[in-house]
């Protein structure tokens, strides 16, 4: 057995250390999900491990021990799979390519998939989906939608899919509900000790969306609710007329007062720019806070998000682009807007991609008026 010498490069020490005493090199893992993953695991390790005992004390196996030996191999490679994926969720910030995806489409045909396993078990399948379109990565929704409804599975004798938008605010809103009989209740402590690492999985998806995820336990029943900030909604083609009837004359959007009282921040070090950003929030009746760099803006949305963040390209950085990347993950319709040197530029982002609006230096007191009302629509 190797020992390490005190001069070896990899030992550090420290004037708090003492003989005999362990050093925390830093805050401990969290490691309950590995607990999860082992009690899922035990029982087709167990099936399986009895199985081939069965077989080496007989030297035969039946077409129903081969059929449950094939189940439990099943089921730990799916436990697997899914430990694998919260590993790479878990990893931090994931490529995501945003797509315009119908969710009443996929919905539908993730139920039409699972609908001989239904039939095979006889679990009435009830659904009422309308039409929803969202912004989101499709291979990750997907997963989402797969992932949730076989989280409803276990003990369900009823299913009931729901599908719609809320009135306010106008997000979309999945509901799935396996309903058990009296036989086959669910509770709270029955899902966390039958399917744990699945409403892991949904929990851990869900937060890398940016999709909010919540369940209910009601005696028998047990209710998943997923709700997409990102829909497809009636303000794109709202903000657009209302843009176009503005026009380009600050001195038209006077009717636009009801802005006031969002807060706006501005991440620039030039005057001029402060100053057209002010004349233009003036006349929408707000009044911008003002940073000069991004180290300081995050300070700023740690004490308080503003509805919308205006930054210089002078002074853009990868702190900026980080703190871009952790707000858009809560609010992926969050109003951002880059000031830029090139010139005439003006670009509208579009609900359906991650950039941003941008708008260069010499078209601001044309453009900026109504930029900032169609950026801070989305606050709503």
């Amino acid at each position: 057995m190797n020992q390490l010498s005190p001069g070896d490069p990899s030992v550090k020490v420290t004037q708090d250390s003492k003989p005999g005493l362990a050093t925390p090199a830093g805050p401990a893992p969290d490691l309950s999900i590995a607990g999860v993953i082992g009690a899922e695991l035990s029982d087709p390790v167990h099936a399986m491990r009895r199985l081939v005992q069965g077989f080496r004390d007989t030297g035969q196996m039946s077409s129903t021990d081969l059929a449950a030996l094939s189940q439990a191999i099943d089921e730990a490679g799916a436990i697997a799979r899914q430990s694998q994926q919260l590993a790479r969720l878990a990893g931090g910030r994931l490529r995501q390519s945003h797509e315009r995806v119908s969710l009443d489409h996929l919905v539908e045909t993730a139920l039409k998939e699972r609908q001989p396993l239904y039939q095979e078990r006889g679990i009435e399948v009830h659904r009422t989906i309308k039409p929803v379109e969202i912004i989101v990565d499709p291979g990750l929704l997907s997963n989402l939608v797969e992932t949730a409804l076989d989280w409803a599975l276990p003990k369900c004798d009823r299913l009931v899919v729901s599908l719609g938008i809320n009135s306010w605010p106008e997000h979309g809103l999945l509901s799935i509900k396996a309903c058990g009989t009296v036989s086959t209740q669910v509770t709270e402590h029955a899902l966390v000790a039958t399917e744990p690492l699945k409403w892991h999985l949904v929990a851990q998806i869900a937060r890398a969306m940016g999709v909010i995820v919540s369940r209910n336990i009601n005696g028998s029943d047990a209710t998943l609710f997923l709700e997409f900030a990102r829909t497809v909604k009636h303000l794109e083609g709202l903000t657009a007329m209302e843009i176009e009837s503005h026009g380009s004359d600050s001195e038209t959007h006077a009717g636009t007062q009801a802005l006031a009282g969002l807060r706006i921040l501005l991440i620039s070090d030039d005057a001029a720019v402060r100053k057209e950003v002010e004349s233009a929030c003036l006349v929408l009746g707000l009044v911008p806070d003002t940073v000069t760099d991004s180290e300081k803006a995050v300070r700023y949305t740690e004490r308080d998000q503003p509805h919308m963040i205006i930054v210089d390209e002078r002074v853009r950085d990868q702190t900026f682009d980080d703190l871009m990347q952790d707000i858009r993950r809560l609010d992926p319709n969050f109003g951002l807007l880059e000031i830029t040197d090139d010139a005439d530029t003006f670009e509208i982002s579009s609900w359906m991609s991650d950039s941003m609006t941008r708008v260069s230096r010499d078209v601001l007191r044309q453009h900026l008026p109504s930029v900032l009302t169609l950026e801070l629509a989305k606050a709503f």
